[in-house]
């Protein structure tokens, strides 16, 4: 299962945290400056904290050493009690060391001080996920979709539960798979929109075509144009551009799209479409 990237979650994070600042800057207001030196201080705190962790990279690494970084994140909430940012750093710290259950109930308190944040329920989306309550999954990653909707993994693991569980959800939120599956191509579409380069995302768009009843390969074509100027081996893209163009009827096209193919492990399929092309 797919369990969200702790990288791009921080980096939603900063950018959120940038734009509060900036707003905050502007606003003269005695008791707000306040508050901005104290999520400041905080958010040195989680920095320094993971900067200290990063030891625990090395094979060698003590247990005195892993100690001494646990201590350094339970410092941080016990300093920082009401800071849902404080949480989820020690919860990503647990989960990432082994510890599920404390992590969750971590994340558990992040959402109770922020029930909108973003981090924290695409986190337990992903908990709950790996334990097997798709229904909960699927509300936590739909809840972080929703907090933040410009973040392209909280898009793509909301799309991933919709596709691969959706005979799961059918049942629990009433809607067919057909509906479900025409929602989680709208969920990789916005990740690849907004991650333009990264392969995965614009191949799980692409994909997701062949699965919607009634798809639209023009569409479906436009996709894979964008796999396949990521691709480094262009041939699978190739291959892809040649069913989809046969879907719309455009012959030429899909034997100029075969003709492109040099990789000889696609032969069989390759041949198989040069037929249906020819059969026109």
């Amino acid at each position: 299962m797919i369990i969200s990237n702790r990288g791009r979650s921080n980096w939603s994070e900063c950018k959120r945290a940038a734009a509060t600042l900036l707003i905050l800057l502007f606003t003269p207001v005695l008791g707000r400056a306040e508050s901005i030196g104290a999520w400041a201080i905080t958010w040195i705190e989680i920095k320094a904290a993971d900067k200290a962790a990063q030891v625990l990279a090395n094979p060698n690494v003590t247990a005195k050493d892993r100690l001494r970084v646990e201590q350094i994140y339970y410092q941080l909430v016990r300093d920082n009690p009401q800071s849902a940012p404080a949480q989820n750093a020690v919860a990503a710290f647990l989960w990432e060391n082994g510890q599920a259950e404390a992590a969750v109930e971590y994340w558990r308190t992040a959402q109770r001080l922020e029930p909108e944040n973003a981090e924290a329920a695409n986190s337990l989306g992903g908990a709950y996920l790996r334990a097997g309550r798709v229904r909960e999954a699927a509300e936590q990653f739909l809840l972080a979709v929703r907090s933040d909707s410009d973040n392209p993994d909280y898009h793509f693991d909301l799309g991933n539960v919709e596709f691969i569980l959706r005979n799961d959800l059918t049942a629990a939120w009433k809607i067919d798979s057909a509906e479900l599956l025409k929602r989680a191509l709208f969920q990789f579409r916005e990740a690849s929109r907004l991650a333009p380069t990264d392969l995965k995302y614009a191949r799980a768009y692409a994909e997701t075509f062949y699965g919607i009843p009634n798809p639209d390969w023009k569409e479906a074509q436009v996709a894979w144009q964008q796999y396949l100027e990521l691709a480094t081996n262009r041939n699978f893209a190739y291959l892809q551009l040649a069913r989809v163009t046969l879907k719309q009827n455009k012959k030429v096209e899909a034997l100029s799209f075969l003709g492109k193919i040099s990789d000889s492990s696609f032969s069989q399929v390759k041949e198989k479409l040069r037929k249906q092309a020819e059969g026109f």
